[in-house]
């Protein structure tokens, strides 16, 4: 490890003395130097920015429907190429763009054929296939040469995860996006007013939390005299997506470690599906039972706003993510005197279980053979430097312009911690330790929000709601977790054909147990009819995939 960060360390430094010595902008925002001339007996330089020479790379891309674009733009011209060619030395020539299911139909038939362009985003089932099928070109070599070091350190905070998505069988085969992580972390809300109205304290585990909703609905916390309020919200979807959402369960199931729609790896490093397990039938029946009580919302199945009896005034707790303050300032808007905390509900043992959001699900591929493979890197690093606004160049750029007018797709690079880093900063700089001037507009204006709140707490809650999920909420991302990925999160052949049919088994069957419409044994059924009906033949596969993806 100890080589491998002094290698990197010094490749950093290598890329930056070349980019200041060529009179650009810095390591991250450079304009391009001219190459060196061999004939002089000069070694050529890399700029991980610019190509030495002007190329033309084709492509093909997804374009919404009424997606904005400025006016006199078009799909193959506008501020986004431009500000690409200018930069790279990269003209991007896009063969075709289509919308919606019309992209995925034709893109679809062009893989097959093997017509790809040069350089082109998928998802993660069109990148395994497309590098099973050898259409890929190997980047492993480009990438090592021509990474910046802000690409190589984005990747770097993700424990190197993202780099193993993108590598098959030993090769990295696509440069792939990067997911902020706090994004998966399932916050349990709670009407603090209504706690301490109460006499109640916070939850701490599962038990309270049904202890608390049974208060809630019983003991009138809004002191209007009337049978109105709710315990808990939830929603239809009664499963652990890696992002955490709003009313969903995400956080009671962890709490079981239980992943329901996820494959995991069991005690002996197997995968399985989370929806069969013990740990998914006993949060049923927690779920089930707080239903039967009348702890739950009611109608939490058809609400198509489950956000509507929070904001009401009505719900004393629901799960969210961090950023949920917009939520909870539409409350407090209507209702002044709620207050809501948010907490990490632990399992049995104290551990606080995490399932992450997929690290990355969108990769740039590059065609087998062709010439110029080290231009989607090139093109990459540029990319991130404007994402990431390190490009002072990139403040000419209006991003309320849709950003998939890029010239390859648009998908987020980031610090996989970037919510906690940025939560770190803010406290340095409302505690004095950096100056407010030298941060970069993105957190100067959060700083600047969160002084003026200082002054006058909660008096404007439009400036509240843009700082507070980097203060408490963010708080709890830091505390330490047991981080479950999901294995897999691809199509099998025999998913292809089946999984629609399981998917509804499983839906209607966890469904109709929480609702009390079937018995929690019913889950022993559901588990062997998903087995018999394909269940078992798509495990099997499963593995295949992760293991050969190991190069197994």
């Amino acid at each position: 490890m100890k080589k491998a960060t002094t290698w990197i360390a010094v490749t950093a430094l290598a890329v930056l003395a070349s980019a200041c010595g060529s009179g650009g902008q810095g390591a991250e925002g450079g304009s391009g130097q001219k190459a060196a001339d061999p004939a002089a007996g000069q070694p050529a330089k890399i700029d991980p920015f610019r190509m030495p020479n002007p190329i033309e790379v084709t492509t093909f891309k997804s374009v919404s429907a009424g997606a904005k674009l400025t006016a006199g733009d078009t799909v193959e011209n506008n501020q986004y190429t431009r500000y690409i060619k200018d930069k790279t030395n990269i003209d991007f020539k896009i063969l075709w763009y289509a919308s919606g299911t019309d992209y995925d139909q034709k893109s679809k038939l062009a893989i097959a054929s093997g017509d790809i362009p040069d350089v082109l985003m998928v998802d993660e089932p069109t990148f395994l296939s497309l590098a099973e099928a050898g259409q890929l070109e190997d980047l492993s070599g480009v990438y090592e040469k021509y990474a910046s070091p802000l690409t190589k350190e984005l990747y770097a905070s993700t424990n190197n995860k993202a780099i193993e998505k993108a590598t098959y069988k030993g090769k990295l085969m696509g440069i792939p996006n990067i997911s902020v992580q706090a994004d998966a972390a399932s916050l349990l809300w709670v009407r603090k007013d209504w706690l301490d109205k109460l006499g109640l304290q916070p939850p701490k585990s599962v038990d309270d939390i049904a202890a608390i909703a049974k208060a809630f609905v019983e003991r009138d916390p809004d002191g209007n005299g009337k049978a109105d309020t709710i315990g808990l919200t939830g929603s239809s979807g009664i499963n652990v997506p890696g992002k955490a959402g709003h009313h969903n369960w995400k956080g009671l199931f962890l709490a079981y470690n239980a992943y329901p729609a996820n494959w995991i790896k069991d005690g002996s490093g197997k995968i399985v599906y989370g929806s069969l397990s013990p740990e998914t039938k006993q949060a049923l029946g927690k779920l089930r039972d707080m239903y039967a009580a009348g702890l739950i919302d009611k109608e939490f199945a058809l609400r198509k706003d489950g956000n509507q009896p929070v904001i009401a005034g009505q719900a004393g707790m629901f799960f969210g993510p961090w950023w949920s303050g917009g939520v909870v300032a539409d409350t407090m808007t209507n209702n002044p005197k709620a207050e809501f905390e948010p907490y990490l509900i632990p399992d049995a043992k104290g551990q606080y279980n995490n399932l992450m959001v997929p690290v990355s699900n969108r990769f740039i591929v590059v065609k087998k053979g062709m010439k110029h493979p080290e231009a989607a890197v090139v093109y990459a690093n540029t990319f991130i430097a404007a994402q990431r606004k390190t490009d002072p160049d990139s403040a000419k750029l209006d991003f309320t312009v849709s950003a998939e007018y890029w010239p390859i797709g648009n998908a987020t690079y980031d610090y996989a911690d970037a919510v906690e880093r940025k939560s770190e900063t803010l406290k340095k700089a409302m505690n004095g330790e950096i100056k407010p001037e030298s941060l970069n507009p993105e957190m100067k204006a959060l700083y600047d929000n969160a002084m003026i709140d200082k002054a006058k707490p909660k008096a404007d809650l439009k400036v509240w709601r843009t700082f507070y999920g980097y203060t408490a909420p963010a708080e709890l991302l830091k505390r330490k977790m047991n981080q479950v990925y999901s294995e897999y999160t691809a199509t099998t052949k025999t998913m292809e054909r089946k999984w629609a049919n399981l998917q509804k088994l499983e839906t209607e069957t966890f469904l109709k147990i929480v609702m009390g419409e079937l018995p929690l044994d019913a889950f022993d059924k559901f588990v062997a009819d998903w087995k018999s009906q394909g269940g078992d033949d798509i495990t099997k596969e499963v593995q295949q995939e992760v293991d050969k993806s190991k190069g197994k």
